[in-house]
């Protein structure tokens, strides 16, 4: 089976990708760098494309059977005007680009495989289920929606789509892990806020799997991509300072303090939402690592004092 991957050099793509090939897929991959189009991966080739321009090489389409669009740029980045522009349209018009492209070449793509995100869903405790919960309206949700939108499109062209609403990524190496490490490491790591804002979380291989696993099942559909058990913030600070061997001994950050330096970024670290993953669960997947301790403990390892 050959798999064609969007966002391949990203924090997620390249360790979907490694385990594609692990597994004995053909995969090619579109990157937004000409300098990336080879020596990134070991057996897997690359094509170039331009989101913006709305450019690519159709020969990256060449008897592909399933597409992975990971495609999107880092949420943390800059929310000036320009920057929340470029979160949007990396993913919206990625999406766009692709539909446009398959709906004018002879393919044989049967099955499109998206990314998306649990900012859909709005802030709060109540537990959010693929299809009964309520629509975020803050940037983020907005965000989301239209990036939801877009993909679904794909399924105009009789191809089946699935869409993973990923929570947060836990990685030793990249995403927020490391920055919420640091401060513990330097002994001025605290609760956040009220630090009952709930975290639904999800360890990287979990994430790869389920990537696998919806792949190989055919799974189409909406999947929440978390592990069973979400967590606060309150807990899951204590937790990770304790898997590192620290203990927390300032006070809680104001929640007005971090909005004064973060701005309306504020909202990643001050809101939560506690989201199911039964539906996956449903299907047969199994989580290796359902619960947050042992998750941590699995990634920081060697990270320990």
């Amino acid at each position: 089976m050959k798999v064609l991957v969007t966002g391949a050099t990203g924090f997620i793509g390249k360790k979907l990708v490694s385990r594609l090939l692990d597994c004995d897929y053909q995969v090619v991959y579109l990157t937004s760098s000409k300098n990336m189009v080879s020596g990134v991966f070991m057996g897997a080739e690359g094509y170039y494309w331009d989101i913006a321009k709305q450019e690519i090489d159709r020969k990256a389409f060449e008897d592909v059977d399933v597409i992975i669009h990971l495609a999107g740029s880092n949420i943390g980045g800059s929310w000036s005007k320009k920057g929340k522009e470029q979160i949007l349209s990396s993913r919206v018009d990625g999406s766009k680009l692709l539909m446009r492209v398959l709906s004018s070449i002879d393919h044989q793509v049967k099955h499109f495989i998206a990314a998306s995100a649990i900012g859909i869903y709005r802030n709060g405790d109540n537990k959010q289920e693929e299809d009964n919960y309520v629509k975020a309206t803050n940037f983020l949700g907005k965000v989301v929606n239209q990036w939801e939108v877009a993909n679904g499109e794909i399924e105009k062209l009789g191809i089946d789509v699935t869409m993973l609403r990923t929570g947060l990524v836990l990685d030793k190496e990249e995403g927020a892990l490391p920055k919420m490490i640091a401060p513990i490491k330097y002994h001025v790591g605290s609760v956040l806020g009220t630090g009952n804002q709930i975290y639904s979380w999800i360890h990287i291989d979990d994430l790869i799997s389920m990537y696998m696993f919806l792949l190989e099942n055919k799974e189409e559909g909406i999947f929440n991509a978390v592990a069973p058990k979400s967590e606060t913030n309150k807990v899951f600070t204590n937790t990770l300072a304790n898997v590192l061997g620290y203990k927390l001994w300032l006070p809680s950050v104001p929640s007005w303090a971090l909005k004064l330096v973060l701005g309306q970024k504020a909202c990643l670290v001050l809101e939560g939402q506690d989201v199911s993953c039964a539906k996956v669960v449903s299907k047969g997947f199994v989580f290796q690592f359902p619960e947050l301790q042992e998750a941590l403990v699995d990634l920081l390892q060697v990270a320990k004092r």
